[in-house]
């Protein structure tokens, strides 16, 4: 079961690719931004690696990718209440399982505040949460949804943020060199309903895992599916119907189209991140939202090539 202390860094195992990182999205409420926030720990190396990315209008105003730092001192020593940093991004835990600060110090800055607005869902809690994850992943995640806000400065204007979105806390063992891919979506229809959808593949079957916040409470999920309309290239969402089915038989139909995205390559495995709007239809609806889908699937060097020229845009939003 989590509790407060997992808010803190763990006990390292043996294996080279042990990490443990903490993660954030929002969404702002007129669909025009979405921005990702993330910072992990390879313990073994000794390395931290920082990202933030933003989305305007569909289009990238911000990558900073403050990644492979050398740590100092050992990993096990950061404390999160103090401040966790990767360069210039600062990750701070103001009280654990509830509220968090993310800031970018300098030029092209961000001060936010996530509060969570949904009980923790832990997604190897056996009963309550299951273990239906790739072998490949972690050995502990948690999930929130929550509310955003503070002030982004990435572009020529400062924007207010009020929005809505998602942290993760994970650790234990990544095998990028095994993994065989995932579909991830985290999306909130309003304070009151929200869902965090996990599918992994081992062996080429889909495990699925996540949570819906409805009523008050986490339910979990049985099973999923999801069906993908690619957009001018395959893997490249444009459209997904997603069927949701809870433990206790109540089913959720969503839909969901793309406002923007971009892709993230790391080796030969490609992150599609694509920020949506979303509809719950059918018996549980109308209800209106957004979110994030996060595809990720392994590509082969013909692909890569192909797809190269997706990645100028990051030249332009890059922070240095």
């Amino acid at each position: 079961m989590i509790d407060e202390r997992d808010e803190g860094l763990h006990e390292v195992g043996s294996d080279p690719a042990w990490q443990e990182s903490f993660y954030f999205n929002w969404a702002d409420s007129e669909r025009k931004s979405f921005t990702l926030a993330r910072i992990g720990y390879r313990f073994h190396p000794r390395k931290i690696d920082g990202l933030v990315v933003s989305l305007r209008g569909g289009e990238l105003e911000l990558f900073y990718g403050p990644a492979d730092l050398d740590h100092p001192g050992d990993p096990r020593d950061e404390d999160p209440a103090a401040g966790m940093r990767a360069g210039d991004l600062v990750v701070t835990m103001l009280e654990p399982l509830r509220r968090w600060r993310l800031q970018i110090e300098g030029e092209r800055g961000m001060d936010v505040v996530f509060e969570a607005s949904t009980p923790v869902f832990d997604y190897h809690g056996g009963g309550e949460g299951g273990s239906r994850l790739a072998s490949t992943m972690t050995g502990a995640h948690f999930e929130q949804s929550g509310r955003v806000t503070g002030w982004t400065h990435f572009g020529a204007e400062r924007h207010e943020i009020d929005a809505r979105g998602q942290r993760d806390k994970s650790w234990g063992v990544r095998d990028w060199d095994r993994l065989e891919g995932w579909n991830w979506l985290a999306g909130q229809l309003g304070p009151d309903w929200s869902f965090n959808l996990m599918q992994t593949i081992e062996d080429g079957v889909l495990l699925d895992n996540g949570f819906v916040f409805r009523d008050g409470a986490n339910h979990a999920i049985e099973r999923a599916e999801i069906r993908f309309e690619w957009g001018a290239e395959e893997h490249r969402m444009q459209r997904a119907e997603i069927e949701i089915r809870e433990r206790g038989g109540e089913v959720h139909r969503l839909e969901a189209n793309a406002l923007g995205g971009f892709p993230i390559p790391r080796g030969d495995v490609w992150l599609e991140e694509t920020h949506v709007a979303l509809e719950l239809v059918g018996s549980s609806g109308p209800r209106e939202g957004q979110g994030v889908v996060e595809h990720v699937w392994r590509v082969g060097p013909k692909e890569i090539g192909a797809r190269m020229h997706r990645l100028a845009g990051i030249a332009t939003a890059l922070r240095r």
